[in-house]
């Protein structure tokens, strides 16, 4: 039995330095030389977990060192080599008195806090040094063990870590995972993996302190399930991986929805019980089993809590310990109102706790006050979805949403820190909605944010640079992972950030070795910022294309080209436009993208096995349109159909003055705050402290294929939440009338309201798109002052494209 012997004693004194509650003091520049290293750790027989800290700790600094260290369990280290103890507390029961000294992070019982850990480095380089990643429990010792290998510098044949840490730490919150799913259809990057490939993903996950993975499992073996380029049935995925998470002591929680209307029957709830029965039997391990309420499902809570109640019966039948979670998502208000009044009453002891999700009805902060506390709370927070989702980008310019989609290559660090730090303190913590590995770099940010809300977000990335890419990059990984995300923000034509991070990633890829340009993290940032700056380019080609056209046709309706017809006017302008001439950067895309296939199984097209072209499928959407170019010909198409000439010079002076309201009239783009377009949009409170937009307003994307662009992005509020606008400095004596454009991917029945009345009958918006217009009151105006207010009376929530107010 491994007990830590006299060379325990000895450490005790020479490197178990006096420690705060709180982080370690600040780790000194000086570095210590630990290539000859022997790992001195438990027997698995004895304690596996704190084994497999071990064998994680030795494994990750082969694959990048090519060193293979030592795991002994007795503690007799040869003279001169540097030893690192991995264990737990329970790992040290001879160390006694001397443990006086040694002051791991505590939680409210006074007991070392569950995850946490001591990492203690000496302060200066001698023989024999020795090195202590001790976990408060069995399971602190995998966080101890990653958060050394976070600090080391790890090269070919040689592994150095800073002298002079010592880091007391334990997580802020409880839960802190992800959802890895192994389906078709969906991720664009797991479907293709190995049990060996998931666990390595898991290793990379604990290095950053999650200590949950969500399973998305199936109820049968069948073959339909089989993706296109999946190895493994997705059935016995599942039970593969449970198995796997156990050997790591990983909560395991299972995202199990219902199909809707699927338990409305006495006969089906049964069926639905048994199925789920015999998957829970086979599953090594379950610690949580999470119901949604909708997204999918859509099961009202008057059957879903019944049903539920049933379910955690037949989940702790076969697993004693487990817990019954559910979701609010997609409850609207009766049945939201419902489901906190039954909680409330019941108090059921067969929950668990309650998730917070995408496209609950609700704020967090609310649901915290409305859910007993008895319950703890989970999120679910999207971190892998740019629109139409829970977290969207903020501002997020038309452009990147045509040629991105909704599922890209999309590291948020900054962004992610502050949604987690805003949203928190109402939750236990969370396991995040992920889908592949495009948003890789955002589950580190929330694992590190849920361990600790004031984590440096610049230093997490210096420790994913180092780790995953190498320390020759560490500094600058952290620094163009900071620029590709500042690449979306603001408007994409103007944007100096593009070129200049484009060149960033490109210096490092000329310098950077073989291994690290077939490191899969490396390839997907290469080309996130190629693409970023091909998008840019055609933008800035294509509108200065787009201003010869217009400067064209302005001179032509205004007289200064009398020798032109409408339809030779039409022509020459569609001639400008048919100008493109293919930018640079596509064969390196193109290469990158093959290079993805084969490192990670990515497929960022069709040609790859691409399910949609909303997931993550940038070479099929990197060349959609970008400007109105398009737009305009269809219309030239249309107007040349048009008989008299007159009408032909009328339309074409509609497409080059679309957004001119004319004289003492107001025009905004709604959903383009990226340019400042919606200037009488009322934004508040807006994302800074409203980062899911239960109450603000959002730029939303997708709509109508046919218009122009300023159709497919809109100002969208969600569920109940008005969209408003305010118009201030009004003539007095004036009458105005509002043209405003319904559109939008979501069909909804809208309300116009004018200073609190209602203007008008409600209006359906088609997908389409329709074009609306109201005569506004004279006295609504009187003061100078107008407001509007749209209210959703049928659908998702608002969607209004653009608004003009016209000065009649």
């Amino acid at each position: 039995m491994f007990t830590w012997k006299a060379a325990g004693l000895m450490l005790a004194a020479t490197v178990m330095l006096p420690l705060p509650a709180a982080a370690g003091a600040a780790q000194g520049q000086a570095t210590l030389d630990i290539t000859r290293a022997v790992i001195v750790a438990p027997t698995s027989g004895s304690r596996p977990v704190e084994y497999k800290a071990a064998v994680m700790l030795r494994e990750e600094v082969e694959k990048r060192t090519g060193l293979s260290w030592l795991i002994t369990s007795r503690g007799r280290v040869p003279a001169g080599r540097p030893a690192i103890y991995v264990g737990s507390l329970g790992s040290l029961p001879s160390l006694g008195a001397s443990l006086r000294g040694f002051k791991p992070v505590t939680g409210a019982d006074g007991k070392p806090a569950a995850d946490g850990y001591v990492l203690v480095t000496p302060k200066s380089a001698r023989a024999g040094a020795k090195i202590m990643a001790i976990g408060n429990d069995r399971r602190g010792a995998l966080f101890a063990a990653g958060r050394l290998l976070r600090a080391m510098t790890m090269t070919k044949g040689k592994v150095a870590v800073p002298a002079g840490m010592s880091i007391a730490s334990a997580p802020k919150y409880r839960y802190r995972g992800h959802q890895l799913g192994h389906r078709a259809g969906a991720n664009d990057t797991m479907d293709a993996w190995t049990i060996a490939e998931y666990e390595q993903y898991v290793r990379d996950l604990i290095v950053f302190g999650a200590n949950s993975v969500e399973i998305i499992p199936w109820l049968s073996r069948d073959e339909d399930d089989m993706g296109a380029v999946m190895t493994v049935n997705p059935y016995d995925m599942g039970l593969q991986m449970c198995k796997m998470l156990d050997s790591y002591d990983m909560d395991v929680w299972m995202w199990l929805p219902l199909a809707t209307g699927s338990v409305k029957s006495a006969d089906d709830r049964a069926k639905s019980l048994e199925v789920r029965r015999q998957l829970f039997a086979k599953c090594k391990r379950i610690d949580h089993v999470f119901v949604p309420g909708g997204d999918p499902g859509d099961t009202p809570p008057p059957i879903l809590m019944p049903y539920l109640k049933d379910l955690a019966r037949v989940l702790r039948s076969e697993h004693p310990k487990a817990g019954l979670w559910v979701s609010t998502q997609g409850f609207e208000s009766e049945n939201l109102n419902y489901f906190y009044e039954y909680l409330q009453q019941n108090q059921p002891d067969w929950l668990a706790g309650v998730v917070y999700g995408p496209w609950a009805k609700d704020t967090l902060e609310h649901t915290r006050q409305a859910v007993p506390k008895r319950y703890p709370i989970r999120q679910y927070p999207d971190e892998t979805h740019s629109v139409r989702s829970q977290y969207p980008i903020p501002n997020w310019d038309e452009v990147w949403a045509q040629t991105f989609e909704r599922q890209p290559i999309m590291p948020r660090p900054t962004q992610y820190a502050h949604t987690c730090n805003v949203l928190a303190k109402y939750a236990d913590g969370a396991v995040a909605y992920s889908d592949g590995t495009g948003d890789d770099v955002n589950k580190a940010i929330w694992s590190a944010m849920l361990w600790d809300p004031k984590a440096d977000v610049r230093a997490v990335l210096v420790q994913y640079g180092r780790y995953f890419i190498g320390p020759d990059f560490a500094q600058e990984v952290a620094d163009g992972l900071l620029a590709l995300e500042k690449n979306w923000v603001g408007p994409a034509l103007t944007n100096a950030s593009v070129p200049a991070t484009l060149l960033r990633w490109q210096e490092m890829d000329a310098r950077a070795s073989v291994d690290v340009k077939r490191n899969w993290r490396f390839q997907q940032f290469v080309l996130r910022a190629h693409v970023d700056a091909l998008v840019q380019k055609r933008l800035q080609r294509d509108t200065g294309l787009l201003d010869q056209a217009r400067d064209l046709l302005r001179r032509f309706v205004g007289g200064q080209l009398p020798e032109m017809t409408p339809d030779v006017a039409m022509e020459a302008a569609e001639e400008i436009l048919n100008r493109a001439v293919a930018p640079e950067l596509r064969e390196k895309i193109e290469d990158l993208a093959a290079e993805l296939k084969q490192s990670i199984g990515m497929q960022l097209g069709a040609k790859y096995g691409a399910s949609s072209a909303d997931r993550g499928a940038v070479l099929d959407t990197m060349d959609r349109p970008v400007t109105d170019g398009e737009w305009w010909k269809e219309r030239f198409a249309e107007l040349r159909q048009v008989i008299e000439d007159e009408a032909k010079v009328a339309g074409i002076r509609e497409i080059i003055d679309w957004e001119d309201p004319g004289p003492g009239g107001f025009y905004d783009d709604l959903g383009n705050g990226a340019n400042g377009k919606q200037p009488h949009l009322v934004t508040e409170p807006g994302w800074q402290t409203d980062p899911g937009y239960i109450i603000s307003p959002k730029d939303e994307h997708g709509g109508p294929s046919k218009g122009p662009m300023s159709w497919r992005n809109q100002a969208e509020t969600l569920h109940w939440t008005p969209l408003r606008m305010r118009y201030e400095g009004l003539d007095p004596n004036a009458t105005y009338r509002l043209k405003a454009v319904y559109a939008g991917r979501y069909s909804a029945t809208l309300q116009l309201s004018v200073d609190g009345q209602k203007l008008g009958e409600p209006i359906k918006s088609p997908k389409e798109g329709v074009v609306v217009e109201f005569q506004i009151p004279q006295e609504a105006t009187a003061d100078g002052v107008l407001e509007l207010q749209w209210d959703k009376t049928e659908g998702r929530g608002a969607q209004v494209a653009e608004v003009w107010l016209i000065r009649q």
